[in-house]
């Protein structure tokens, strides 16, 4: 029972073994002071004078004194000098064996009575030792108790039956000390769980103490009459009696703010007694009057009932919350939400509007009636395209499900392009289109046209401005789970490390007169149609570049035979 260095729990098992070798050494010491009286008293008994021992009394007497002093002196060793383990126990079994076997000689032998003794060291080397250990002891003793049977039986003073019955004895020892080993394992076992157990669940109820301390929300403990066995600061905060008011031992019936509180605690249980059925009961609000920390502000509480699992408990728990935090975190997120759809809005119709704009500009300079109509098609093309932008962003900040148009990807990647170099000032070898024939995609093209204005502005705003220095890639993937991809890739020195966890948050930018929604918005549009939008690399004319892929959702397809080439398209 000792512990060891591989011993994983040896806190615990040095406390066990040092609390039986304590136990142990008691008994010893009652034992030595039992057979001291018992001679003092009595003398030598009527069997000792038979076999001689009644010649040996001194010696008996002497060995009795010498026992009891040597037992006390290792009690005592034992209860305050807790080191040596070892060397204790085998100090202790190495006296008993020692003084009972010179009890037996002096006592005439087996028929002396004194072999009942050899129990108390067995007992001690079974619960103290391991099983090969508490054997060794037990082998000592039958070696002794055979040896001085089988002298007394070659001197003839004893029949040798008796040398036989010395044999049965101590099989009988040996039986007995291997049986109380290993009850002595399993009972130490199961104290050693238990122990385990103990600690694991005061450890338990330290750690709920503190986070029921910690919680912003109240927590009150209480039985049928409402009175409080446990609760936190908060809840005395919230019930409006201060931080510091002592509501552990009193009703909560007592205080006169709280009566209704009390009165529909004192009705859920009988309601839900009645019923045979218990479950969680949300009341809300609870006026609790003043509260000292604010200002005599009345409170509005929102206070939820609830029962243990257990059938035999007789504690309910009640949890406190303030419905103000509630409205005022509701009412941030609707700001938030309100701020972001703004925002989100004024940033993408800028450049329709500046479509517009310039196109105004040149139609008061155009004397061409033909330049003038095609001026006029911008201006009406740029109108509905924010009419269309603000219907999309209204669909998605309501999460309203897309239209879900089924195209052709090739036809119209290469229709938006013309749009997109039409209304921006840009260099003619910028932008190139690579769109696979065949490859037919459920997105809404609304929505795929302002990601697409996004991510190409996005690219062109950090590239090179060379030629073809931004790629738009329209492809199978090379793994046939993820479908079609639509990769945005430019030249650029591309995301630094500390930029790529913000990527796709709102207000989030690199760019001085950026307003860091146009990634979110993209992202948005595209979660909305069941896409995943990402940033990765790829290698595109023997050059790794960084940019964006759109991967389409599983309604997206096209067959295979339908894959004829790559269509090429770039600014002329």
């Amino acid at each position: 029972m000792a512990a060891t260095a591989t011993d994983p729990h040896p806190g615990i098992r040095a406390e066990q073994a040092w609390r039986t070798l304590e136990y142990y050494a008691l008994i010893r010491v009652l034992v030595a002071s039992g057979l001291l009286l018992s001679l003092v008293a009595l003398g030598a008994p009527f069997s000792w004078r038979s076999t001689g021992g009644e010649q040996n009394l001194p010696l008996i007497l002497a060995c009795s004194v010498a026992y009891f002093v040597l037992t006390g002196a290792q009690a005592i060793a034992a209860f305050y000098a807790r080191r040596s383990f070892l060397l204790q126990v085998g100090g202790q079994l190495a006296v008993d064996l020692v003084i009972i076997t010179l009890l037996i000689v002096f006592t005439g032998g087996f028929r002396g009575g004194m072999m009942i003794l050899f129990l108390l060291p067995l007992a001690g080397g079974a619960l103290l030792l391991p099983m090969s250990a508490a054997l060794s002891v037990c082998s000592v003793a039958v070696l002794g108790l055979l040896g001085d049977g089988l002298l007394r039986t070659l001197q003839q003073e004893v029949p040798e039956s008796t040398l036989f019955q010395a044999g049965w004895f101590g099989a009988a020892m040996l039986a007995i000390t291997a049986l109380l080993s290993l009850l002595a394992n399993r009972l130490s076992a199961q104290e050693q769980l238990a122990a385990l157990r103990g600690r694991d669940l005061r450890n338990q109820l330290e750690i709920n103490r503190l986070v029921i301390a910690q919680m912003e929300q109240g927590v009150v403990v209480l039985d049928t009459t409402t009175r409080v066995r446990a609760n936190n600061r908060s809840a005395r905060v919230l019930l409006g009696l201060g931080a510091d008011a002592q509501l552990t031992g009193r009703r909560v019936s007592e205080y006169a703010h709280l009566e209704p509180l009390a009165a529909a605690f004192v009705d859920w249980v009988r309601q839900a007694e009645d019923d045979g059925g218990w479950s969680d009961s949300v009341l809300a609000p609870v006026a609790t009057g003043s509260d000292s920390t604010r200002t005599m502000k009345e409170l509005q509480l929102r206070v939820r009932f609830a029962r243990p699992a257990s059938p035999s408990s007789d504690e309910y728990v009640m949890f406190i919350e303030d419905i103000r935090v509630f409205e005022e975190r509701a009412q941030h997120l609707k700001l938030a939400a309100m701020g972001r759809l703004t925002a989100s809005i004024a940033h993408e119709i800028r450049n329709p509007l500046a479509a517009i704009s310039h196109a105004g500009q040149l139609l008061e300079e155009a004397p061409d009636a033909a330049l003038q109509a095609r001026l006029v098609g911008i201006v009406r093309e740029n109108t509905g395209r924010l009419n269309r932008l603000v219907e999309d962003v209204l669909r998605v900040a309501r999460r309203e499900a897309p239209l879900g148009d089924e195209f052709e990807l090739g036809p119209f990647l290469r229709g938006w392009l013309v749009e997109f170099l039409r209304d921006r000032d840009q260099p003619g070898h910028a932008v190139q289109l690579h769109a696979a024939e065949g490859l037919v995609v459920k997105f809404e093209q609304g929505h795929l046209r302002q990601v697409l204005f996004n991510l190409v502005d996005n690219a062109l705003r950090y590239a090179s401005k060379g030629q073809h220095s931004v790629r738009i890639l329209a492809e199978r993937a090379a793994i046939p789970a993820r479908g079609i991809e639509l990769w945005v890739v430019d030249d650029g020195p591309g995301i630094s490390p500390q930029a790529r966890g913000a990527l796709f948050e709102p207000f989030f930018t690199t760019h001085a007169r950026g307003t860091g929604l146009g990634l979110y918005l993209a992202r948005e549009f595209c979660a909305a149609n069941g896409a995943e939008l990402v940033l990765a690399a790829r290698r595109v004319s023997g050059e790794q570049r960084e940019g964006f892929v759109l991967r389409f959702g599983h309604g997206s397809g096209g067959s295979l035979d339908q894959l004829a080439g790559l269509d090429t398209i770039s600014t002329p």
